[in-house]
């Protein structure tokens, strides 16, 4: 084993790529285990295995053939649509068996949950589990205001509203998202997603007819962020300003940011106030 062996267990989204090139930059061996979207992944110097849908077995026989110990998950990854689905991978065997019936009892909880007891599970077993933050510590913010418009003694009514509406659902383990506008909650991450949400958001009669209000994204309390970092980037930013939203508000060093001059950009050409709390 080669202690800068990293396993990148890659989902949807636009992170991977980021972290990959992060991974290569520091001097990983890097392996990365793509499902479903490895067209995206050729142009990196890396160990490629292709996946149309997760193969946990696939996964586990891989780490140990490679003696790969150091595993960092990215991206959004699909839960199969029922118990069965469990059981229909291509290289199950005892080892990937025991795993699965051990955690078949947590796979119906929320994310955060679910992640942290993944990953307990995992450490047991001797992996060690890296967070992309670790990778690339440069795509969270600090606190701080981040455009030209300030925030307005309203906005920050809204953002500190808010915050305290994220923070019980986080206790909940429901979401990582609150729309608030006007002084009301309009709207709560759910499993539907951000995106979802913020399009869901902009179609509430009578309340997108007026530019105000706050998106704020923050990690949950009982997150483990190492695997489940909540992300927001430039479709995130499309949707706030389809809806109508006057700015933005993410948690400092737990939030991180994809394409960050492109994300400031789209703030400072629609005047939006991004602030770090």
């Amino acid at each position: 084993m080669s202690d800068n062996q990293l396993a990148i267990i890659a989902g949807g989204g636009n992170l991977s790529e980021a972290i990959i090139k992060s991974a290569n930059d520091k001097g990983w061996d890097v392996t990365v285990f793509a499902i479903g979207r490895s067209s995206l992944l050729k142009s990196f110097n890396i160990k490629l295995i292709e996946m149309n849908k997760l193969d946990i077995g696939m996964i586990f026989r891989v780490l140990k053939s490679q003696n790969i110990k150091n595993i960092c998950m990215v991206g959004y990854i699909p839960r199969p649509g029922n118990l069965r689905d469990y059981f229909r991978f291509q290289s199950l065997n005892i080892e990937v068996l025991g795993f699965l019936i051990k955690s078949i009892g947590i796979l119906r909880g929320g994310d955060a949950s679910l992640f942290k007891k993944i990953n307990t599970l995992l450490e047991k077993k001797g992996y060690t589990i890296i967070g992309a933050s670790e990778i690339a510590p440069n795509l969270t913010l600090k606190g701080g205001l981040y455009s030209s418009r300030k925030v307005s003694k309203i906005e920050f009514e809204n953002i500190r509203k808010a915050k305290h509406c994220a923070e019980m659902t986080g206790v909940l383990d429901i979401g990582q998202a609150v729309v608030v506008k006007y002084g009301r909650v309009v709207a709560i991450e759910a499993a539907e997603g951000t995106d979802a949400m913020l399009e869901r958001v902009a179609t509430i009669a009578g309340i997108s007819s007026k530019r105000g209000g706050v998106f704020l994204k923050s990690a949950q309390i009982d997150q483990d962020e190492r695997v489940d970092m909540p992300t927001i980037g430039i479709e995130t930013i499309k949707n706030i300003i389809k809806a109508n939203l006057s700015g933005v508000a993410i948690t400092a060093n737990n939030v991180i940011v994809l394409d960050f001059q492109k994300v400031v950009e789209m703030i400072e050409e629609s005047n939006l106030y991004f602030i770090v709390i």
